[in-house]
């Protein structure tokens, strides 16, 4: 019993027998790699056409750690110059190639850690470069000291056996360590991309395709093999490339090897022909793993650019209501003392500063919000029956008065030519309108201003126009105007303020209507806005058979205003009092579930972002549950510009800032339809 070893050493002994056996392992892998790259000529004197081993030790040093590289080199030694001794060289000459090529690896996973450190990736189109040039490299190394062994050893012809050594030993290099270093990391690159049907079908194929070609003597074929590495290369990546290489290698250099193949149509000696298959392995390898390495750097740069795109969203999404929601308050109870009568002037002007300081801030958010909608091509286009010449004429009659106080002529073009009806979207058209108008209003100090909305001389398309008389533009300004946060100059930007975003959400709107826009403008001539929709004839709608109800709330209205900002739920309820609403208010869904199961309510309106539990959550909580207002209308009330427009869980949907007949419009009507789901307000 004094001699048995302790229990802790257990674990310790079993971890050095692993290590002695995989040490073994490798060693035995190296004389078999070596015996058949010395075995392949069948005929003593020549070089192999490719010598591997090189390459299993390099990619074993390359993923072990420096602790080990001694008695790996030491392994692999001696199971080189065991093969070269076995197969009939002399000790000497075994010794001295052997001692080349422990040199060459070395070189390898020296220099390659050295360049692209531990990470090193075929994967990544630079780290492959890099390999590519240290195993051509190592190889000159080696097969200067090779040369030497020769010299030494009284050989002849020293500068073909030193070109041979090069172009064998770069060969197996250069196909088989991007292979072993992509096969050590198969769990983490199928990880990636995982083997889908049409990746093993590219697989047999290409295996069935090499055999083809080399297992016949009749046809030289060579050329059906890259498409088909390519196809496999393209569908696996990395990996896949890898495999591809080494299936295509190890029949092309069998076959050839035992006479057969289309290597053996080529004129020469067995010498020529093995430089010949040397050429076409390295053609295969230099165009399979760059093409794969790049299909995999596009598809990670792909993933990335979609996880960024989603980190927008969500920064858009939390920004939106972080800004909104303080918004709400300031306008919302703006407008309310807006409203009371015995305000005086003085302080009336004070709270329309107030709400115009509100409306601007407002509007810089929505283009931010529009801009990134319309680069993340979320902007729905809602096309309807609308008049063209009532809606510009709406919109030059918003910046009449703006106009009239600078002293700037604003005039409508007659319109009297434009269809009655169109299909177009009303809110978009009114939005790249405004925008056109307002900024002409804003830069002409002097002059007039024309508006004009006219068909084009085929009729298919309607032209609007805003002409000014302001300062004008140089070409080079004119080519920048439509990108995105440009301003005309530094000191316009001082001067008129504004995101320099309006113009670039302009030209988005106009392409998504399927139109197009641009200016014409010279400096100090004033310039010319102009841009075009489809003109399509639209029929007028049919008039409604009931009149306009008055929109009002039921009688003790009972309302749980869910929200998480005291203010709003402050301004709610000064918004419904009046209306004779009874309000029940809740701090987070959590509040808000409790209150629903213990009485019920006419109508919820559930903020969807507040901290423990979200606004979605206790919904589902609250129409899944057994209390009295599972079926009573809810409506999302949120800032969140991502908020869903149509949700089922929801009535419908009140954006953030909201206005005071907005809001018991929405609520008016979906205590009318009993929970049906309606768009925003």
């Amino acid at each position: 019993m004094d001699h048995m070893p302790e229990r802790s050493d257990l674990p310790l002994n079993l971890g050095r027998l692993k290590a002695m056996l995989l040490v073994l392992a490798f060693g035995l892998a190296v004389f078999a790699l070596a015996a058949l790259s010395i075995e392949l000529p069948r005929r003593p004197g020549h070089n192999s056409p490719v010598w591997m081993p090189n390459a299993l030790i390099a990619a074993a040093l390359l993923r072990t750690s420096r602790d080990r590289w001694p008695i790996l080199l030491a392994a692999a030694g001696v199971a080189c110059w065991g093969a070269a001794v076995a197969f009939g060289a002399a000790m000497g000459l075994a010794l001295g190639l052997t001692a080349a090529n422990l040199v060459e690896c070395l070189f390898c996973a020296v220099a390659l850690l050295k360049l692209a450190g531990p990470d090193l990736s075929v994967g990544r189109p630079r780290h492959l470069a890099l390999l590519v040039g240290v195993c051509l490299c190592a190889t000159l190394v080696s097969g200067g000291l090779a040369a030497l062994v020769f010299g030494l050893r009284g050989g002849d012809h020293l500068p073909l056996r030193a070109v041979s050594w090069i172009a064998g030993n770069a060969l197996g290099l250069l196909t088989l360590v991007p292979c072993l270093l992509a096969l050590s990391r198969a769990r983490e690159l199928l990880k990636e991309r995982p083997v889908t049907r049409s990746g093993w079908v590219a697989l047999a194929a290409l295996a069935i395709t090499s055999v083809a070609v080399f297992g016949q003597s009749r046809y030289p074929l060579l050329f059906v093999i890259p498409p088909a590495l390519a196809l496999l290369a393209l569908e696996l990546e990395v990996l896949g490339a890898a495999l591809g290489v080494i299936i295509v290698g190890a029949v092309a250099v069998w076959f050839t090897g035992v006479g057969s193949g289309p290597i053996t149509l080529v004129q020469g000696d067995l010498t020529e022909r093995a430089l010949f298959l040397q050429l076409f392995l390295g053609v295969s390898i230099l165009s399979a793993l760059p093409l794969a390495s790049t299909s995999a750097q596009r598809r990670r740069l792909q993933a990335a650019a979609e996880e960024a795109a989603h980190v927008k969203a969500d920064f858009l999404a939390n920004m939106s209501h972080e800004l909104r929601t303080p918004l709400t308050a300031v306008l919302g109870f703006a407008q309310l003392v807006e409203r009371q009568p015995e305000l005086s002037a003085e302080t009336r002007a004070y709270v329309q500063r107030v709400t115009s300081a509100g409306k601007a801030l407002r509007a810089t958010i929505n283009d931010i919000l529009d801009f990134s909608k319309l680069e993340a091509g979320q902007v729905d286009i809602k096309p309807q029956p609308m008049s063209v010449a009532e809606l510009t004429r709406e919109a030059v009659d918003m910046f009449a008065a703006q106009a009239r106080e600078k002293g700037v002529l604003l005039r409508l073009a007659d319109l009297s030519d434009l269809p009655l009806l169109i299909e177009a979207d009303p809110d978009r058209l009114r939005q790249v309108l405004l925008n056109l108008i307002g900024n002409a209003v804003k830069f002409t100090e002097v002059g007039e201003i024309a508006v004009q909305a006219r068909l084009d001389a085929r009729a298919d398309h309607i032209v609007f126009e805003v002409s000014d008389t302001g300062p004008g533009m140089s070409a080079d300004q004119s080519k920048r105007l439509f990108q995105r946060f440009s301003q005309v100059d530094a000191g316009a930007a001082r001067k008129h303020g504004g995101t320099g975003l309006g113009l670039a959400i302009c030209k988005g709107l106009v392409e998504a209507m399927g139109g197009s826009i641009g200016v014409d403008s010279r400096q100090g001539q004033g310039s010319r806005f102009w841009f075009t929709i489809p003109a399509i004839l639209a029929e007028p709608a049919s008039e409604p058979s009931t009149p306009a109800e008055v929109v009002s709330l039921p009688e003790d209205c009972r309302v749980l205003v869910v929200d998480d900002n005291t203010a709003n739920r402050q301004l709610v309820r000064a918004i419904l009092t009046p209306f004779g609403a009874v309000l029940t208010e809740a701090a987070d869904g959590d509040e808000a579930i409790e209150a629903a199961e213990a009485r019920p309510f006419d109508i919820i309106l559930m903020d969807l972002r507040m901290p423990k539990m979200d606004g979605r959550t206790a919904t589902a909580r609250i129409r899944t549950g057994r209390g009295l207002n599972r079926g009573k209308p809810i409506l999302a009330f949120s800032a969140d510009a991502s908020a869903p427009i149509a949700d089922p869980l929801f009535s419908g949907h009140v954006n953030k800032p909201m206005t005071a007949s907005g809001l018991v419009q929405a609520m008016s009507e979906a205590i009318a339809n009993g929970g049906a789901a309606r768009g925003p307000v």
